[in-house]
């Protein structure tokens, strides 16, 4: 099946895509143009998500769409009426391209609502069900809700059938909002006031959970024309969640034990009773209908998915800010180097002059977020080499001078030019050309594009060169991962005492 995804580079939907892309239907992804598009698959653009965007183009050959794109807030000093403003993207875009999508031949319309159409929390002990009895208060839950009846009624009158999913609130790696902000003050040892709550119950689900559950719907023919709610169905009180978060951070819970009442009381007299009562509320929702009808099961348990994003939140902190220095090192040391290494940088230069009649080499190469940028090297090779991979060319290919300078790495000099432009760090991946395809899907798949190219690094310092793709690849990822401030030293350190080996040749 040929499958749209909209808002593919928001939270849920890049998650989607990704394990979309590991299935055998085709995906494409659907995003503005003006957004960075990181995804390895097919895109197909609009120019902005509204009542009046026209997707003839993007709709055509697609056979299911699942909805992603959602505005979920607006800021009352940016517009005059902030319920008319989500109206006009969660509902009146929503049902501009199922519209669309009945007159394209959609085959299923996914709609990823939210548990706010049934509320903020439950006002008794019973889990929410698919049925609602009477509309939300809230501005977001009810331009989904009205979304939900909209897709309802254009799907009645045509082929196309259609799924609401409800979820409750979703977590996971790169999560913002509330739950980043409970990660980022556990880590910080802030004595946060709900070790108290025990009582309540929080149904959650993770987006690896929830993922699942919609590719189960995209593929399952009794998912058609029905709403369901969806949850890691292991349900947690705020305090638990607290001591979940803090074991996969591995740091101590300080939260303090402060009575439920007393934190309501305090929250309505500073005009935030709203937070309190979400805090100490309780909403669990009935997940059964998707169990008997889909025989689906949720495949990780709260506790191992909230100890996942925790410990994903403590590396990506950790990494952010322990190489915070890296680009003003760069700087430094590139200057640094490059008027201290002057008079030898003139002294190669003439005596290249005589040697190949072009002493400097440049080659596009791949950058961060695979911009082509130009690598400058002093020139090792006749000037008829084919421009290839090194590991690619023959031995004989290298000369007199070109000997010299690739054991001593003199000819790696020049690309202290590079990163002070900026296009490369002293540390990162060895950046690759644009004709190793092998390679580059390695590295997509790493992620190691995210990061600008370096001229040493952890797998030049291991021997590992880009004759192995994926063991190269895997390698940078490693680095990349466990890059700090000592590690960054220790690489400059070790290539400049003669460790590893500069681009290998045959």
């Amino acid at each position: 099946m040929n499958i749209l995804v909209t808002g593919a580079n928001g939270f849920i939907g890049q998650a989607l895509v990704k394990s979309l892309l590991e299935t055998s239907h085709t995906i494409i992804a659907c995003a503005r143009h003006s957004v960075k598009h990181t995804l390895d698959c097919e895109y197909r653009f609009i120019e902005k998500l509204d009542s009046n965007t026209d997707w003839e183009e993007v709709l055509q050959g697609i056979d299911v769409v699942v909805h992603c794109a959602a505005k979920a807030s607006v800021t009352k000093d940016n517009v005059e009426d902030p319920s008319k403003a989500l109206k006009e993207i969660n509902t009146a875009a929503t049902l501009n391209l199922a519209k669309q999508a009945v007159d394209a031949g959609v085959k299923r319309f996914i709609f990823i609502s939210s548990i706010k159409v049934n509320g903020e929390y439950s006002l008794t002990s019973q889990p929410f069900t698919p049925n609602v009895s009477h509309p939300p208060s809230d501005p977001y839950g009810l331009s989904k809700y009205e979304a939900e009846l909209g897709l309802k009624e254009i799907a009645s009158n045509s082929a196309m059938s259609y799924v609401i999913i409800r979820p409750t609130l979703v977590y996971g790696e790169n999560v913002k909002g509330n739950f980043q902000s409970l990660m980022k003050w556990t880590y910080k040892g802030v004595p946060l006031p709900v070790g108290g709550i025990k009582h309540n119950l929080r149904s959650l689900v993770s987006v690896d959970n929830l993922v699942d559950f919609i590719i189960t719907c995209i593929e399952h023919k009794d998912a058609k024309n029905e709403v369901f709610l969806v949850s890691d169905d292991d349900d947690i009180s705020t305090a638990d969640l607290l001591e979940e978060i803090s074991k996969g951070l591995g740091v101590k819970n300080k939260a303090i034990n402060i009575p439920p009442k007393l934190i309501n009381t305090a929250a309505s007299v500073i005009g935030k009773s709203g937070v309190g009562q979400r805090l100490s509320g309780s909403l669990q929702v009935d997940i059964s209908k998707a169990k008997t009808l889909l025989g689906w099961e949720p495949k990780y348990s709260t506790s191992e998915s909230i100890q996942k994003t925790a410990k994903y939140y403590k590396s990506s902190l950790a990494a952010s800010q322990s190489m915070s220095l890296q680009r003003p090192l760069d700087i430094v040391f590139s200057t640094t180097g490059l008027v201290v290494a002057s008079p030898l940088l003139i002294g190669v230069t003439a005596i290249g002059y005589l040697d190949t009649g072009s002493p400097l080499f440049i080659q596009e190469r791949v950058g961060k977020n695979q911009k082509p940028f130009k690598l400058i090297k002093f020139r090792t090779m006749k000037v008829t080499t084919e421009s290839v991979a090194s590991h690619l060319v023959d031995n004989t290919s290298i000369t007199k001078l070109g000997k010299v300078l690739r054991k001593t790495k003199l000819d790696e000099l020049p690309q202290l030019i590079n990163v002070l432009k900026g296009e490369m760090s002293l540390v990162g991946p060895r950046p690759n050309l644009f004709n190793q395809k092998d390679l580059i899907e390695a590295r997509e798949e790493m992620g190691v594009y995210d990061v600008s190219p370096g001229i040493t690094g952890l797998a030049q310092l291991s021997g590992i060169n880009m004759s192995t793709p994926e063991r190269l690849a895997k390698k940078d990822k490693e680095m990349i991962d466990t890059l700090n401030l000592k590690s960054y030293f220790s690489y400059i350190l070790s290539t400049a005492i003669g460790k590893g080996s500069g681009d290998a040749v045959e």
